[in-house]
């Protein structure tokens, strides 16, 4: 047991240190143990060794900020301690199959590549469902906000209270409610992410802005339980699931479904909720058909 509690240490200071020194040595140095003794611990709790997990999940950060934000390739292999831009690329291209200019501009964003964080403790994520959504018409109101690559999760929470709080009428409890989350780099604030929340409902006489939905496959996931616990469920269908899946994200909003009418209250009002979670994807075998 105290062994586990070794690991689970290591592995979230690990995370809150990828863009710091992580050398075997600085690890080692951290947990306490000989670099052998641990090396050989952590192979035995996680099934991973360990020099080879710190870089790949210091390299997903660095696919993160590529794709999130307008930073520089350089700047983000200075940040994640490569000691050039040329080692950064090589090590990059060896894990993700593409340079980074390059995986910045896909239009589509593979999980290839991606290592997710290990959790030797946490609750097993959902199965998802893959769905095709038909074109829908609804009506909404949108809140915009830019922050930086840390703050993404606060920024949405905030957000999607707000944007709730000016769309949804006092009394009433609509049977189906939508939030529409999309993310741009916003050129005018040192390339930061800039998320736009829309909270929606259906085009049924309903005042605001008009929306779109499009047609499209989206992999869908179930949330139940608090609302407080909602943006840490989809940061692990990010960081976990897709990886899992090989999924590819395709262009698009991600999709909240929340129902009021069902459950007796507004989707946000502290307790317990279900939401289910949409994520715009393309499929591998369509896209080996296409080519």
């Amino acid at each position: 047991m105290h062994q586990q509690q070794v690991i689970e240490q290591l592995l979230a200071w690990i995370e809150q240190s990828l863009d710091q020194p992580l050398t075997l040595d600085d690890i080692a140095a951290k947990s306490g143990y000989s670099k052998w003794h641990l090396q050989r611990m952590f192979k035995q709790h996680t099934g991973h060794i360990l020099g080879t997990y710190a870089r790949r999940r210091r390299l997903t950060a660095a696919a993160r900020e590529l794709r999130l934000t307008g930073t520089s390739v350089a700047c983000i292999a200075d940040t994640y301690q490569f000691d050039s831009q040329q080692t950064f690329t090589r090590c990059f291209r060896k894990q993700f199959g593409l340079p980074p200019a390059s995986y910045r501009r896909s239009q589509d964003w593979s999980s290839y590549g991606l290592q997710p964080p290990l959790r030797l403790t946490e609750t097993p994520l959902p199965q998802a469902d893959i769905v095709t959504l038909p074109a829908m018409q609804l009506v909404g109101h949108t809140q915009r906000r830019s922050f930086t690559l840390g703050q993404l999760a606060a920024s949405k929470c905030e957000l999607r209270r707000h944007a709730w709080r000016q769309l949804l009428p006092p009394q009433a409890l609509p049977e189906v409610v939508y939030g529409l989350t999309s993310l741009e780099v916003d050129r005018q604030r040192r390339g930061n992410p800039r998320m736009a929340y829309t909270a929606a409902l259906p085009d049924e006489g309903a005042m605001g802005e008009r929306v779109t939905i499009e047609q499209g496959e989206y992999a869908r996931f179930t949330y139940q339980g608090q609302e407080e616990g909602l943006q840490n469920f989809i940061v692990r269908l990010y960081d976990t699931a897709m990886p899992q899946m090989n999924a590819i994200r395709r262009p698009g909003q991600d999709i909240e479904l929340f129902y009021p009418a069902q459950e007796g209250r507004c989707p946000l009002g502290g307790a317990a909720i279900r939401c289910e979670y949409l994520i715009p994807i393309r499929r591998v075998e369509a896209l080996a058909a296409a080519s």
